[in-house]
Parts: structure tokens; C-alpha cells; sequence
């Protein structure tokens, strides 16, 4: 529940009203406390307040440029939610008039009854007080929708009404001429008063348009233009000078960018990003894509909607969470933010949480953030105090190191932070707090109760464009000397997975600004094909940089070094089954899966390269977390900045390693006595199968699918030969020690030999005889290895192992056999995916098979089960239940999911009567039939209901009707014909009719 608006007598003191009213109000108020007599009660009426309360209101409203001016952010903001509550009254007053009137009556001539002065001073007219005057009405908020806001709004303007009105009611002179049912319409008639006020005073005051409309370009430029100042401070005006000049740095540092290209400034180049907003709780799962869909809305410029939620009033009760991907501009986002807030009456501090301590306190890891913006040691209270009355906006970057670096628990890092706000407000000293994260690490945090959360989104094609504007001003003359033209957005949107994250965006600008490569291939470049020429261009940009003096041969040597070195540390996360790895993890795979010549430099042999030494400069590909610690050390962690880049540097590597072997194996067949070495090989692939990421097994095939035939045979012949060896030990192959992690010797077994499978599959040209590849006995044998893989890999390896083939019996064959090939999502064949005997078939009567086949669409919820029992082959027992079910299927099509069955549901209806099922579990049959379930379901229990009350002994109809259970069949039912065809039944069979006259309806 989010937090309330100032009451009405709050926020009369706060905004200096007249003496005489404030004395007013606080005699009110010692009459909601029952302490005023009936004596003076005179002096105390409600009522006798609205012309003086009207009339101050309006002056209130009207000056408040006056009364604002000069003020903090802190207390601005506070007068401005004063002024709201007053508006929300005024507005009650002014709709309460407009009602009475409209009912002829008039509250000035009231004449109260001496009873009625006793009430006054005791009974309703004290509740109505207490509500009015110390009820605090709700206000608007960045990340709450205004239709949400007139919501709260209108119930308590309908609490307010209903108190006013059982008060009148019980006056003399109104009582017989009020409703207390006409609350609604007076609470209605006060919301039309209060939005016509509201935009008056919005067109004003700037914070209302943005608190409501959320974004508002021109309502930020008035509010910067309003409240700007400079710092006399020298502390403060350094802050402000760091920030300014972030703006015009280049967008990136020019260590990593072609000495050709012109990278315009960060203050250029910046383009808003849209995203989603929502509030989060302790519950919240806010990594997760289906809490984004039911509770997200969208914002289109988030740095707008941050400035607006910063000066709204909740900003200094909890912390802002900014999340979003790798690359997707939170850090940037920052920068600029922490420039735009210098200049609106805020004081911010952007605090690098990879460069503090992650264990020291929140109030410590400021002071450590200011000491490396400032170069010198700042206490947190001093800069307070030397901010001129500016509001500190602390900003957080990079909650996600703390998480993923450390490896520690910081669930309630953010809690931690709602405490320091909290104390700090406690101390005169408040201030707004922005955090910005990783999405995918979001739901490691415990957030505190109502928190704004916002996530970027990926660039939409608008931002593109304008990206590319600015980045092809920038550089159009450069290129047009050199004989190239500048990128065009729509060759741009071709590799949209990249382009809509900004720095990939970049990455894609700097490749095609080399050679126009990006154009000159314009939808001729797959995946595969892009991936390669953009991690080949960096790779010999990096050699060109450090190596000024190879020949051919070694530079080619330098270049193929800094693809292993890379697809290492893909191979690494890929053998884990994870995105991020520690640099102890790191360090302790590389070890294993690089050569000493490859972890060494050549201009330093005598030491190898740590990893992060080998990450050095693959800013487009690699983001490095880092957290610091109390020991002076720091942790790091180390993921791709977009998931494909590791998929296709681990397909690479792993295809390159089966092609070597394949090589090593036709060499060795010309040595006699020679042992094939596949250890490399296997340290690659049983771990984890190819298939459980989508974008590897695409780039696998892909990989495979270029091959030449020659090459494509030998790598076929090398799996098949593998594959029968898969399940035993080779304790001569190399790397027998390497475990990046814990697995036993049925799991390893179980993902080498389905990635085995995997590889024959992709070599092969068309569909494969399972026999080629478990041998004879063929069922038994392709049904135990199915069992391995789905017993002993990772429940998802095997999930999406399945899937991602389909296995189907040519019955036409003799003897019939099994075959396999990759997933195609044609329909499925229920007969041909049934397991069956190599030496039986179905029956046939005459030129039709017994039981006639049918198709399923293959992402049904039977469809997946047929593909995931062909796979397996375990279902032969089975085989004639699912028979069963295939009239069912071809009639009525696949309906409900795994957990209910529509075909029980019909078999229920037609084999069940009453007589022979228990009454209770027969009527059930019914009610379950026709409650919200397929209309031909409806259909058919409304016939077979009237057929069993046509042929049910009549003592049974007549016992049915005694309970009730005829009854409430009939309630359930929508179809009318159904309640008049067994009402005539009834009537007939016993004699007395179901309805009354006129009841049928």
C-alpha cells in the first residue's frame, strides 16, 4: 500500500494559512477529540469553515510560485503536496454546494436544534471532523497510473461523502430530504470538480504534469529552468563539473576504436531509452519476463520518467531500481542523469559499486565513491551540509557486481539502502537513492514494499534511426574520403538482436565504418557468417594494435590465438551451464582447456596471461563485473555482453575440435598401433548437450551445414565410431582431470553419447536409421540410451534434447524400422510415433489400417507427448489406450492441458447412468460437463441427461427431483431448450410438472 498525501489541517500549517483559520482548525480538532462543549460549539461548525477554507484555498493555490520560490526540493516538494490536499478539499466544498443546491437546499440556512448542538459536540459531527480535516487523501505519483490515482481518489472523496451526508440526514432540516444513497453521486461530482482544478494548476506547476503524464519534455525543461543553481560550494561545484564533463567526452575511449572513425560525444550520441515501469514488493520476481507482461507498463523516455519519480513525493522513502541487460545503457544512463539532476536542485552522487568496498556500509561506500570523483575524502554529513539546500540524489551503479562478483548474499543490500534514507530523513537529512542492475539478477534482491522498479528496453527502430543520424553526421565526411558510404538504418535493423542493444549497436557502426562490410553483404550474411567476420575484424584489429612486426605466418598464429583465447572462456560457462563465472573459475578451466603458448604473450614469455589479462580490451564482447573487498582485493566476474556471442564462440570451438579430430583419426589410420586421442573433445562435449540453448545448436548446424562433403563424411564416420565407445573408460585420453564441475560417470556418458547422436543427426543428409546408431538389437538398444539421457542429464538438457528431434517408424518398411531427423515441426503421425516391435505392424482390413491414423499438431499438448514417447520408445504397453483416444482427438481436436481430459469427461457421459454411478458422482459428471467447458461438451451432456431422464426407472427421476440433483443441473445449464425438454419429460413420466407456471424463464 503506497503512502498518503498530507490531511487538510496538515497542510494548512504548512503552507502559513491566516491565524484565524489555522485557531479554527485546531478548535476542529478539539472537537474530533471531544473536547469542546456544547456551549461553544457555535464557534466550531464544520460547515461554517468551507467559505473561509474555499476562499483561503484558492489564495493558497494562486501563490503558490510565492510560496515555493527559494525552497529546497525536499521542502518544495512538500509544500506541493500541502497545496494538492488543499485542492482536494476546496474541490469536496465546492461539489457539496453544487449538490445541495441542485436538491433546492441550502447549508447556510441551517438552523441547528438544541439537540442538535449536543450532537455536534459528541456523535456523527465528531467522526465527520476526525475524517475531513485528518484524513489524508491520496496523490499522484510518476509510477502510479492517474486512473489508478482517481481510484483512491474517488473512494475517499465516497468515505468523506458519506459522512457528510448521515451527518445532514440527521439534521431537522434535511434529513427527509437526503438519500444516503446519493453518496456516489456526490463523490462523483467532487472528482469532476477536482480534475478541472487539477489541470488549472498543473499548466503551473510543472511536478503535477510530470507526476501524472509521467514524461513530460517541456515540464522538465521549466522545472530545470526554475529551480537552477550554481553551487558556491567548492565541493558541490566539483561534482557538478565531473558530471558536465562526462557529457562531452567521446562515447567511447579511442584505445578501442579504428583511428579512422570520429566517435561523437556522449552529450550527442545519447538517445533516451523507453522502458517498462512497475512497483515490486518482497515477493517480486522482476527478472522474470511474465511478472513484466501482467504488471509492466510501458514509458517511452526513462530518463524523464526517473527525473519526475525523484521529485516526487515518496522519492526519499525508498530506493529507484533501474534494471536492464548487458549493453543495454544503464551506466550511461546514470552519467547523464547525474548531469541533468546538477542543474534542478539536486545534489547527485553516482557511486561506481565495483570501485567501493562491497562490505563496508552504505554510508561508507559513498564517502569511498565521492573520494574517486573528487580525489579527496568527503564525510556524507559535511556534504549535506554544504549543499545549499539542494536534495542528494545518491545513485547506485551496479548492484550486479556486488551480486555476481562476490558470490556473496546481498538480498538485502537494498533494504540497507531504504534504512540509510530512513535514518537520514530522521536526521534533517533526506535524500533519493537510484540503483541500477542487471535484469537477470533482480530476483537475488529482497525489495522493499512498493518500490519503483523501471527496466530498459531494447531500442525500438526509432532509436536506431536516430542513433545512426548522429553517428553518421559525425563521420560522413571521413568515409565519403575514403570512397564509403555511412550505414544505413535498415542495414542496421537486418541484425536487429544486436542493433536494439545501444552498445552493440556501436560495435555493428565500427565494423561496417571499416570496409563497409556490414553493406556490401547486406542479406547475404547469415548468423553464423556475421558472427565470424565480427569477431575476426576485432580479433585482427587487436593483433594490428600490439603487434607491429609479425610475418604472414605469425600474424595469422596471433589471430588464431585470440579465438581460442576467447571461445575458452565460452566453452567455460558453456561446460558449467552458466552465463557468469568467477575469475578463480576461470583461471582454473584455462589451465585445462588453452596451451601454455596460448596463456602467454609473445612479448613476455615467462609469464602466463591471468584471465582477466586475456579479457583485456574485448569491451564489444565480454562484461566484467568487479567488486572490491576489505582486503584491498578485488573479485571478478566475467559474462558475454549479449548470450549469443558465447553460443557461437563455444559452437566454434567445439566443431573446430571435432574437425581437428578428424583429422588426427585419418592421420592415424595410416600409423598402425597409433591410439586415437579424443580427450580434448570429450572435456568439450559431456557436460552439457548441444541442444539445451537454441542459439548453439543453430550455430552448430550452421557450422556443420558448410562444410565440404569429404570433410562432412569424415567427421560422420569419426562420430559413429565414437558413439559405440561412449559409456567406457578411455583412461589414456588427455584431460581426464579437468571438472569444472561435479558429475558422475552416468551423467558425462549420458551428455557425450546425446551429443554423439547429435552430431550423426547434423552430418547426415536426411533422416537416420536409428539402427546406425545403437545397433541391433535396435529398439532395445536406442531405448536404453533415450532412458540415459533422460535420467541422467539436467531435467532442461533433456527437455530440449527431445525436442529437438523427431523419431518416427517407417511401417511400410520390412521389417519395420526407426528413424531419426532434426525437428521439423510437420504435424504429428500418432501411428508412426507409437513404439512398435521391428517384427510387427499394424493390422490391416482390406486397404485400410487398423485403427486409422491421425495427425497432431506437433507443439500441442498431445502432439509433444506423441514426440516425446516416440523419442523415447517406452510407450508399447500403452499403445492401445492411445488408440482409444483417436476418434476423440480426430473429432474434437487436442482441448485441455496434461492435468484434466475432456475424452474422460465424454467416456464419463456415455458409459455412467444413474443407477449404476453413485447419485452424488453422476450429478457431479454433469455439472462439470456443462460448467464454462467446450460448447460441444455442453451439447452433449444436455442430450445424454435428457436421454437418461427418458429411460431411468421413474422412482429413480422421481428420487432425483426429491434431492434436488435435477435442480441443479438445470441451474448450471445455459441452454434453454434443455430445462424445456426435461421439464416435459418430467411431467410426463410422473405426473406433476418441474416449473410452476411462469417459473420456466
Amino acid at each position: 500500500m503506497r503512502s498518503r498525501g498530507l490531511s487538510f489541517a496538515d497542510a494548512v500549517r504548512l503552507l502559513d494559512g491566516d491565524s484565524d483559520l489555522v485557531d479554527r482548525l485546531g478548535s476542529l480538532a478539539g472537537l474530533a477529540a471531544g473536547a469542546v462543549t456544547v456551549a461553544s460549539v457555535g464557534t466550531v461548525d464544520f460547515f461554517a469553515l468551507r467559505d473561509q477554507a474555499v476562499r483561503w484555498g484558492h489564495q493558497a493555490v494562486r501563490a503558490w510560485r510565492g510560496r515555493t520560490e527559494n525552497l529546497n526540493r525536499f521542502d518544495r516538494t512538500d509544500r506541493l503536496i500541502a497545496a494538492h490536499s488543499v485542492l482536494v478539499l476546496v474541490a469536496f466544498y465546492e461539489a457539496l454546494d453544487e449538490w445541495l443546491t441542485a436538491r433546492g437546499l441550502d447549508l447556510d440556512r441551517a438552523e441547528l436544534t438544541r439537540d442538535e448542538m449536543t450532537s455536534l459536540a459528541t456523535g456523527s459531527h465528531a467522526a465527520l471532523v476526525s475524517g475531513v480535516l485528518d484524513g489524508r487523501p491520496p496523490f499522484p505519483e510518476p509510477a502510479v497510473p492517474v486512473e489508478a490515482v482517481e481510484r483512491e481518489l474517488h473512494d475517499y472523496y465516497w468515505q468523506v461523502a458519506g459522512r457528510v451526508i448521515t451527518f445532514l440526514s440527521g439534521l431537522a432540516a434535511f434529513g427527509s430530504r437526503l438519500d444516503n444513497h446519493d453518496t456516489g453521486a456526490l463523490g462523483q461530482a467532487a472528482i469532476d470538480r477536482y480534475r478541472a482544478s487539477f489541470r488549472r494548476l498543473a499548466a503551473e506547476i510543472p511536478e503535477f504534469r510530470l507526476w501524472t503524464a509521467m514524461t513530460d519534455a517541456q515540464a522538465i525543461r521549466e522545472l530545470i529552468r526554475t529551480t537552477a543553481r550554481t553551487p558556491a560550494d567548492e565541493v558541490p561545484a566539483g561534482l557538478v563539473r565531473r558530471y558536465a564533463a562526462w557529457l562531452e567526452k567521446p562515447i567511447l575511449s579511442s584505445a578501442d576504436a579504428p583511428g579512422d572513425l570520429v566517435l561523437p560525444t556522449l552529450r550527442e550520441a545519447y538517445r533516451e531509452p523507453a522502458g517498462l515501469i512497475a512497483r515490486a514488493g518482497p515477493s517480486a520476481l522482476p527478472a522474470t519476463e511474465s511478472w513484466w507482461t501482467t504488471r509492466g507498463r510501458p514509458v517511452a523516455d526513462v530518463q524523464d520518467f526517473l527525473f519526475a519519480a525523484l521529485t516526487a513525493p515518496g522519492a526519499t522513502g525508498q530506493p529507484i531500481v533501474v534494471l536492464g541487460h548487458p549493453g543495454s545503457g544503464k551506466s550511461v544512463l546514470t552519467r547523464v542523469l547525474a548531469a541533468r539532476l546538477s542543474g534542478a536542485g539536486f545534489l547527485p552522487v553516482r557511486v561506481e559499486l565495483r570501485n567501493v568496498r562491497a562490505d563496508s556500509p552504505v554510508q561508507r561506500q559513498i564517502e569511498e565513491g565521492l573520494y574517486l570523483l573528487l580525489g579527496e575524502s568527503v564525510r556524507w554529513p559535511d556534504l549535506v551540509r554544504r549543499a545549499e539546500g539542494a536534495l542528494p540524489a545518491v545513485i547506485m551503479d551496479g548492484f550486479d557486481e556486488l551480486l555476481q562478483a562476490t558470490g556473496q548474499n546481498w538480498a538485502d543490500y537494498l533494504e540497507q539502502l531504504q534504512e540509510f534514507q530512513e535514518r537520514e530523513a530522521e536526521l534533517g537529512r533526506p535524500l533519493t537513492v537510484v540503483v541500477t542492475s542487471r535484469t537477470v539478477v533482480a530476483d537475488r534482491a529482497r525489495f522493499p514494499e512498493d518500490t519503483p522498479v523501471v527496466r530498459l528496453s531494447p531500442f525500438s527502430d526509432d532509436h536506431v534511426r536516430a542513433w545512426l543520424d548522429v553517428w553518421n553526421a559525425a563521420n560522413a565526411p571521413g568515409l565519403a574520403a575514403r570512397g564509403l558510404e555511412p550505414l544505413p538504418p535498415e542495414v542496421a535493423l537486418t541484425h536487429r538482436e544486436l542493433a536494439s542493444q545501444p552498445l552493440l549497436l556501436l560495435m555493428l557502426a565500427l565494423y561496417d565504418g571499416r570496409e563497409n562490410q556490414l553493406q556490401r553483404q547486406s542479406g547475404r550474411l547469415d548468423r553464423v557468417e556475421l558472427y565470424e567476420r565480427l569477431f575476426g575484424d576485432f580479433f585482427e584489429r587487436e593483433v594490428d594494435k600490439r603487434e607491429s612486426s609479425l610475418s604472414p605466418d605469425q600474424w595469422d598464429a596471433e589471430v588464431a590465438a585470440e579465438w581460442r583465447r576467447l571461445s575458452a572462456v565460452a566453452v567455460a560457462m558453456h561446460n558449467r551451464g552458466r552465463d557468469v563465472l568467477l575469475d578463480e573459475e576461470l583461471e582454473a578451466d584455462m589451465r585445462h582447456l588453452l596451451s601454455a603458448e596460448d596463456r602467454t604473450p609473445r612479448r613476455d614469455s615467462s609469464r602466463p596471461l591471468t584471465v582477466a589479462q586475456l579479457l583485456v580490451g574485448r569491451f564489444f564482447f565480454v562484461h566484467e563485473s568487479k567488486a572490491s573487498q576489505d582486503t584491498g582485493s578485488a573479485r571478478r566476474s566475467f559474462e558475454f555482453l549479449h548470450a549469443t556471442f558465447g553460443e557461437f564462440l563455444s559452437a566454434r570451438m567445439i566443431v573446430a575440435a571435432l574437425l581437428d579430430l578428424a583429422e588426427d583419426r585419418a592421420q592415424l589410420r595410416r600409423r598402425p598401433g597409433a591410439t586415437l586421442d579424443a580427450g580434448f573433445f570429450y572435456a568439450l562435449t559431456s557436460f552439457t548437450t548441444l541442444t539445451r540453448r537454441a542459439p548453439l545448436w543453430e550455430f552448430c548446424q550452421g557450422m556443420l551445414a558448410a562444410l565440404d562433403a569429404p570433410t562432412r563424411q569424415r567427421c560422420r564416420d569419426l562420430v559413429l565410431e565414437l558413439l559405440p565407445e561412449a559409456g567406457y573408460p578411455h583412461p589414456r585420453w588427455t584431460l581426464a582431470e579437468y571438472e569444472p564441475e561435479r558429475r558422475t560417470v552416468a551423467q558425462r556418458q549420458a551428455a557425450f553419447s546425446a551429443n554423439l547422436t547429435s552430431f550423426a543427426v547434423l552430418l547426415s543428409e536426411g533422416p537416420v536409421d536409428v539402427a546406425e546408431l545403437a545397433g541391433e538389437p535396435m529398439v532395445i538398444n536406442w531405448r536404453q540410451s533415450a532412458l540415459l539421457w533422460m535420467s541422467q542429464l539436467e531435467p532442461e538438457d533433456a527437455r530440449r534434447l527431445w525436442q529437438a528431434f523427431r523419431v518416427e517408424w517407417d511401417l511400410a518398411a520390412d521389417p519395420t524400422r526407426l528413424w531419426i531427423r532434426i525437428e521439423d515441426r510437420t504435424d504429428i503421425s500418432v501411428r508412426r510415433s507409437l513404439p512398435w516391435p521391428p517384427d510387427d505392424r499394424p493390422r490391416t482390413v482390406g486397404d485400410r489400417q487398423v485403427p486409422a491414423d491421425l495427425a497432431l499438431p506437433p507443439e500441442s499438448d498431445r502432439g509433444r507427448q506423441m514426440r516425446k514417447a516416440a523419442f523415447v520408445q517406452t510407450g508399447i504397453d500403452n499403445r492401445e489406450f492411445v488408440y482409444v483416444l483417436i476418434p476423440f482427438w480426430r473429432e474434437f481436436g487436442d482441448l485441455d492441458g496434461p492435468l484434466e481430459s475432456d475424452a474422460a469427461l465424454m467416456f464419463e457421459l456415455a458409459v455412467g447412468a444413474y443407477g449404476s454411478t453413485p447419485t452424488d458422482y453422476r450429478t457431479g459428471t454433469y455439472v462439470e460437463a456443462l460448467s464454462q467447458r467446450p460448447p460441444f461438451l455442453q451439447r452433449a451432456a444436455a442430450d445424454r441427461f435428457i436421454q437418461e431422464c427418458r429411460t431411468m426407472p421413474a422412482r429413480t427421476l422421481e428420487d432425483l427431483l426429491a434431492r434436488g440433483d435435477v435442480q441443479i443441473i438445470l441451474d448450471i445449464a445455459i441452454d434453454d431448450d434443455l430445462r424445456h425438454e426435461v421439464g416435459a419429460v418430467t411431467e410426463l413420466r410422473t405426473g406433476r410438472p418441474l416449473f410452476r407456471s411462469g417459473d420456466e424463464s
